[in-house]
């Protein structure tokens, strides 16, 4: 059994989230960035290790101007991104490689941590009204988006930029 450090057998320490590169991602720029910035808000923030600790699914990410995809899977507090399509994803994002990027810049609310929708947000910041925009002009489609709500509304909590503590 893993446990945290300075966790000792017996008390109940929680295992560290584990965030991996399969191999073969190592050339997947979008595989990289999204695992950076999934594991600096892990590591920043609580709550965000919380909601990481609940996803169990997967995602299929399609970048359709660069011709990327990665496939990340998630396991409650394990992720493992791949290259290209694994397994039949909960949910696939498809749209130009800019669009997937700002998704990852999804303000949330202070109060129930829910994508903000018309609020003011900082400069270079998305909300929900700019994500339904990209998809009413076909330039984002997400597949399995009512079938699996919970699990893009935890993925956008820990893909979404905070304050540490926060977000």
């Amino acid at each position: 059994m893993l446990l945290s450090p300075g966790a000792e057998p017996g008390t109940s320490g929680t295992v560290d989230p584990i965030i991996d590169l399969a191999e073969g991602t190592e050339e997947n720029t979008l595989a990289i960035l999204l695992a950076d910035r999934i594991r600096q808000n892990v590591g920043s923030s609580a709550r965000k290790t919380q909601d990481f600790r609940a996803l169990r699914g997967s995602v299929l990410v399609v970048a359709q101007d660069t011709t990327q995809t990665l496939t990340m899977r998630f396991d409650h507090g394990r992720l493992t991104i791949h290259d290209g399509t694994v397994g039949i994803p909960s949910v696939t994002l498809c749209g130009d490689e800019a669009v997937l990027r700002r998704l990852a810049n999804v303000g949330l609310s202070r109060w129930l941590r829910l994508p903000k929708v018309f609020m003011r947000t900082p400069e270079g910041s998305a909300t929900l009204w700019d994500v339904a925009r990209a998809m009413a002009d076909e330039k984002l489609t997400i597949y399995g988006l009512l079938s699996h709500p919970r699990l893009l509304l935890f993925l956008l909590r820990v893909l979404s930029e905070g304050a540490p503590g926060r977000g």
